[in-house]
């Protein structure tokens, strides 16, 4: 206390709490403007209510979070009537802006709230009539210093204030392996001032941030070039009317061009935040029923593996669900300021040559599918398959073929499906833990088959093993579905781009080139089977069989690590116990490889019985004993959550240890 005022000569914002901003001529323009509401006014006995105190800061000056300092703000619940406490204590929407200066050898923090500061507290109603009195202490502050903490009363009852805010931060989910998940683009969105008075402007801005490797599209962005432009609609407007040309961004987009054998795509978009905002005036009728605004965005986020259509749904401000139209020059008009999806059609109708071109990409797309390296072991020895088991009977053969391309197809005809009516994309299935697990496991006891680990029984396989049996046409049409599968994890390069442009036209167009790409996969197989004599072009069986099938277990090998990858993100303590769980299968099938096929069907099927017992027991010890997943007890360490809760004089437990 003795050298404060010496070293507070380079640092009046940390030692002189009350400095010479009062009494001056900007003490006015420091005061802040405070609303207090507590709604919902409908609440019944027994149901939540919520306490909301907003403060709006003057530019240029801060104010502090809750605290103990001589100019924390200070909210003080001296009485409350017909309510009982839900939470300790009033929280704010959003963290505090945390600044650390170094005097000496020591660290000065201060959490600093700028612009707007909303605090909420949750209360439950009772009987009778429900209000509050109290008071908030505020100071403010500035470079200079600050002004001498203020306390404002605060004296509501259920019902008074806005029941809206004007802010609203959001990250929308989606619905993966039974879990909600958070989507990669978070939201704020906002309707400021808060305080306007009838003949000011306000901004309403939707700011949108993307995790790295995605985007989103431009507001012009053409829907036939493989991605769909970012809709904006407002449904509803109290005490507003539009100013200027509709939705602006704050940056220009970038452009990105895709090369097609038919053409180029020219896209917009953005990566990191871009924010779209438009111009309101306030008018006379927001004296008497406040403003605000009502709507959502329709948009579509991509990275390299798909797209996914999103929708962020938003209401800001004094409005409600009957505030649908507002009056213009004597006649009642919707206001819009893009294409609605539930109103209109999501895309135009793509033109004819348009369309025949996206489905020569797709087939294309789906052609080359079959020299990705997940499915070349099993297309190639399936080939085989088929001629060795049809023989000479060509009607045999084609059946074969044609069953097993209806198997492709099917597996793309769910995916149309998915993509036009769900909404989801390929590779999507990836944020799934046990699809990606099931993935890691088919490939990799493919690749021990081809090791020679154990032998597929399919005639014709490639394996040296029984040869007798006839393979039926369901079992065709399983290893198909099975291929299709497989080559998820290889998408291949045209792929995407023609997947992009069929999500953003009608269902009967997504379908069309949906179920190109899968007859495009189909095409070589339809051939052989109409054709047998092509198989002439394959080289004579012989030893050559044998190390290419050995070289394509050690191409699907690599291939377990694509899913591994990705599972790793979507649930990272999954990954040793999966790892588990692949020697758990290893252990099984050399089990089952030791039983030869040439022994009777009972020693067999006893094999496969015990290989099956010990794989589920290791199965449940490997996700049972070895998995432990996040709680939600333990969070990543941040220093303004581990703040948040000392000053909730809440006990914190960190635990920290070495990557290795």
């Amino acid at each position: 206390m003795v050298t404060t005022p010496t070293v507070a000569q380079d640092q009046p914002d940390l030692f002189q709490p009350f400095g010479n901003l009062g009494d001056g001529p900007g003490t006015v323009a420091a005061t802040p403007k405070i609303a207090t509401s507590l709604h919902p006014a409908t609440a019944k006995p027994g149901e939540r209510v919520t306490l909301t105190i907003e403060v709006i800061v003057p530019e240029g000056y801060y104010t502090y979070s809750i605290g103990d300092d001589p100019n924390s703000t200070i909210i003080k619940i001296a009485k409350h009537t017909g309510l009982e406490t839900l939470d300790k204590g009033p929280r704010p929407d959003h963290p505090p802006k945390i600044e650390v200066t170094k005097i000496g050898e020591m660290d000065f923090r201060q959490e600093k709230h700028i612009g707007r500061a909303v605090w909420r507290q949750a209360f439950k109603r009772g009987d009778g009539d429900a209000a509050i009195n109290g008071a908030i202490r505020l100071s403010m502050c500035n470079a200079s210093g600050c002004l001498p903490p203020e306390e404002f009363p605060i004296e509501i009852a259920l019902g008074d204030g806005p029941e809206f805010p004007f802010t609203h931060d959001f990250t929308p989910t989606t619905k993966a392996g039974g879990q909600e998940t958070p989507t990669p683009v978070s939201w704020h969105m906002e309707l400021s001032p808060g305080n306007a008075r009838p003949g000011d402007t306000v901004t309403l801005s939707l700011s949108a941030t993307l995790e790295d490797r995605f985007h989103i599209f431009a507001l012009s962005q053409d829907k036939n070039n493989g991605g769909l432009p970012t809709r904006i609609s407002l449904q509803g407007l109290r005490g507003l009317e539009a100013v200027g040309d509709g939705f602006q961004e704050d940056k220009p987009f970038e452009k990105k061009t895709i090369e097609l054998p038919s053409g180029n795509l020219e896209q917009r978009l953005f990566h990191g935040t871009v924010t779209w905002s438009r111009t309101f005036r306030v008018t006379d009728s927001a004296t008497d029923s406040g403003y605000g605004v009502r709507g959502r965005v329709l948009y579509q986020y991509c990275d390299e593996k798909g797209c996914l259509k999103g929708r962020a749904s938003f209401v800001l401000g004094d409005v409600s669900e009957t505030d649908k139209k507002i009056a213009d020059d004597g006649q009642q008009k919707m206001v819009s300021t893009g294409t609605d999806a539930e109103e209109t059609p999501a895309a135009a109708p793509a033109s004819l040559s348009t369309l025949l071109t996206q489905v020569g990409v797709a087939l294309l797309a789906g052609f080359i599918l079959n020299f990705m390296p997940c499915v070349l072991p099993v297309i190639g020895l399936k080939i085989m398959s088929f001629v060795t088991q049809a023989g000479e009977n060509r009607t045999r053969a084609f059946m074969l073929n044609l069953a097993f391309s209806l198997g492709l197809m099917s597996v793309f005809a769910v995916l149309a499906t998915l993509v036009g009516v769900v909404g989801a994309g390929w590779g999507s299935q990836f944020t799934s833990a046990p699809f990606n697990i099931v993935m890691a496991a088919i490939v990799f006891v493919f690749a021990l088959s081809f090791l020679g680990v154990w032998e597929i029984p399919i005639p014709g396989f490639g394996g040296s093993g029984d040869t007798s049996g006839q393979e039926g046409l369901g079992a065709a049409f399983a290893k198909g579905i099975l291929t299709t599968i497989l080559a998820t994890p290889c998408t291949g390069p045209l792929l995407v781009p023609a997947m992009s442009w069929a999500v953003s036209q009608s269902i009967g167009v997504t379908y069309l080139v949906l179920m190109s790409v899968g007859l495009g996969m189909a095409v070589p197989y339809l051939l052989i089977g109409a054709f047998p004599k092509l198989i002439g072009f394959l080289p004579k069986p012989g030893m050559w069989m044998e190390t290419f099938k050995q070289v394509m277990g050690f191409v699907l090998l690599g291939t377990v690590i694509y899913p591994m990858y990705v599972l790793s993100g979507v649930d990272s303590d999954i990954v040793v116990p999966t790892l588990l769980f692949l020697f758990s299968l290893w252990a099984a099938f050399w089990w089952i490889g030791r039983v030869p096929l040439t022994q009777p069907r009972t020693r067999r099927m006893m094999a496969w019985g015990q290989a099956a017992a010990f794989g589920g027991l290791l199965g449940l010890v490997s996700f049972g004993w070895f998995y432990h997943p996040d709680d939600g007890f333990w969070r990543p360490y941040s220093g303004d959550v581990l703040s948040q809760h000392l000053e909730d004089n809440q006990t914190v437990l960190i635990d920290f240890t070495a990557d290795w």
